[in-house]
């Protein structure tokens, strides 16, 4: 009996040490109180850290309420508080009340004893610096949750007027510039809205943005106009930073990726790779030297076209494709004489292929490129590079890729001039039909009166190559916008609408375009005709600078959720 009793209290012993275990499970303990302070970082001044320490990894929950507004941003057992954790979704010079929660994996949560305050400081009052904010359309009710995430990027001075944006294909009526505009090179800005246009977050640097990502671990990754590609995180610092390693600048700090460029599109894979686009430049000889005049004598011309690049984190490259193993030469579009890679350190070279979009679908690893001077988009298989499909109106194309283009069934308008392909959840493919010229060389070009973007979605019978047009967000008419440069759209998937970037969107004025952009996002429905839920203008007429959006995104932030 003795030692049955021995063994009794040695079993509840035993126990009370799980029940101790499990109770610190269920109770972590503050061992230092949380703490709010003002980002160091000043590229993005609308973040603040918050620091603490508890006796064992946490989960988080950061509660926030600025009088009018209150949302939550929670982070896992991975993110150290003691090494800060990201506040973002303030409003400019607000003061924030903040109450902090911890808990375990599957624990009770626990308050922190005090509410901490915050005030978050004013956004830039220089117009030079930060771009006027217009909200014509704000229905939150109706639009996808989230924040809408845009790359910004001064166009010129007022009334300078027209940079890269302007129309006309063949040179705009330029004469040959010996450099980009600084003042658009010089300036870079990501920034985030709210569902009634805010300013919830910023990042400033001084190089121009073009596309971003949003990664899986929460990061953002972005191309810049010097030939780099940087990941950062939500205060703004640099956390992976990749370079050209021909580019005209030279070397840079990062890891060098054997390329001319980086230009206009950056994907994450899900093995967690970047996937980027580059360019190589050849020499072809008896090319084009005119794209009005097809008699013109054929002459040695430096080719640009575009080059793919997978590569690790580690700045190994993975898997390469390269637009002139695939593609004929001798298929000409306009634009290939403008002057968009000399400005960028390329004399005399030609646009031949202008890759301005990359979509990875992650159900059978294939990728599809967005061609703009050849008004096509690609389908990519991988790893074997081979062309499945190409989306494009059917003229020009040699007798070998007769068999891979789409048909159309019933009334189609071809995509012209587009930019950002991707495949809905219902099949479809989406793009932003800058609808430009309207033509090849050597026909006539579309007067500019004629012209109008929009938002397009086709039903696409990848089997048979039988394409069909189901929905349109614009039709043509004297209030629709005409993007020349840049554009994107969107698909969201909760509520089934388009998010669309207008990036130098101009109205029609008595049969022609206004030259100034007018650069805006809008959310649509799906519906026919398309419902605007969500409209935002970066205009000012009185405004000294001319403002463009390269694209957007309706986000969540990663392990950082924010609701309205």
């Amino acid at each position: 009996m003795k030692i049955r009793g021995i063994q009794l209290i040695s079993l509840a012993f035993l126990l009370s040490i799980v029940f101790a275990q499990n109770a610190s499970i269920a109770a972590p303990v503050f061992l230092e109180s949380p703490s709010i302070t003002a980002n160091p970082n000043p590229a993005a001044p609308l973040a603040a850290v918050l620091k603490f320490a508890a006796n064992q990894p946490v989960q988080t929950t950061i509660s926030v309420f600025d009088g009018d507004n209150s949302w939550q941003l929670k982070y896992g057992e991975d993110s150290d508080p003691t090494a800060g954790l990201p506040i973002i979704g303030m409003r400019p010079d607000r003061e924030h009340n903040i109450r902090i929660y911890i808990r375990t994996r599957d624990g009770d949560a626990v308050e922190a004893p005090e509410m901490l305050k915050f005030m978050s400081p004013p956004l830039p009052s220089d117009p030079m610096e930060f771009p006027p904010i217009k909200v014509n359309v704000s229905l939150p009710e109706q639009m996808e949750p989230g924040i809408t995430l845009m790359s910004v990027r001064r166009m010129g001075l007022r009334p300078q007027g027209r940079s890269e944006g302007a129309p006309g294909g063949r040179e705009g009526g330029r004469t040959r510039p010996v450099g980009e505009n600084k003042l658009s090179t010089e300036y870079g800005l990501l920034m985030a809205l709210d569902s009634n246009g805010n300013v919830v977050w910023y990042y400033r640097t001084d190089t121009r943005i073009s596309d971003f990502a949003v990664l899986r671990n929460g990061n953002l990754a972005y191309l810049t106009a010097d030939h780099r590609a940087l990941v950062i995180d939500w205060f703004g610092n640099i956390v992976d930073q990749y370079y050209a390693a021909k580019r005209p600048q030279g070397a840079g700090d990062g890891m060098p990726l054997e390329t001319l460029t980086f230009h206009h599109g950056i994907e994450e894979l899900p093995s967690g790779n970047l996937l980027l686009l580059g360019t190589e430049l050849r020499e072809i000889d008896g090319y084009y030297t005119s794209e009005t005049d097809p008699a013109a004598p054929r002459a040695r011309q430096k080719v640009m076209g575009d080059v793919i690049i997978e590569f690790s984190r580690n700045g190994n490259e993975v898997w390469r494709w390269n637009v002139f193993d695939h593609l004929d030469i001798n298929r000409l579009g306009y634009g290939t004489f403008n002057f968009y890679w000399q400005v960028r350190g390329f004399p005399d070279s030609r646009d031949w292929t202008h890759g301005n979009g990359l979509w990875h679908d992650d159900g059978d690893d294939s990728l599809l490129l967005n061609l703009r001077i050849q008004s096509a988009v690609v389908k990519i298989e991988r790893p074997s590079g081979k062309i499945r499909w190409i989306f494009a109106e059917p003229g020009g194309w040699a007798e070998k890729y007769q068999p891979l283009l789409f048909k159309k069934k019933g009334e189609i308008e071809w995509p012209w001039y587009q930019h950002a392909p991707s495949i809905t959840s219902e099949g479809n493919l989406l793009l932003f039909d800058n609808g430009i010229m309207r033509a090849r060389p050597f026909k006539e070009q579309a007067p500019i009166s004629e012209v109008y973007s929009r938002a397009v979605q086709y039903s696409i019978d990848e089997e048979g190559l039988i394409a069909q047009e189901v929905w349109s967000s614009d039709v043509a008419g004297p209030k629709s916008l005409v993007s020349f440069a840049m554009g994107d759209a969107d698909y969201l998937p909760s509520k089934g609408n388009v998010l669309i970037t207008y990036a130098t969107g101009s109205l029609q004025v008595e049969g022609s375009r206004v030259r100034e952009p007018h650069a805006t996002v809008r959310e649509v429905t799906a519906s026919t005709p398309a419902k605007t839920v969500y409209e935002v203008e970066l205009a000012d007429p009185e405004a000294p600078v001319i403002w463009a959006i390269f694209g957007s995104k309706r986000i969540r932030p990663a392990e950082g959720l924010y609701n309205n």
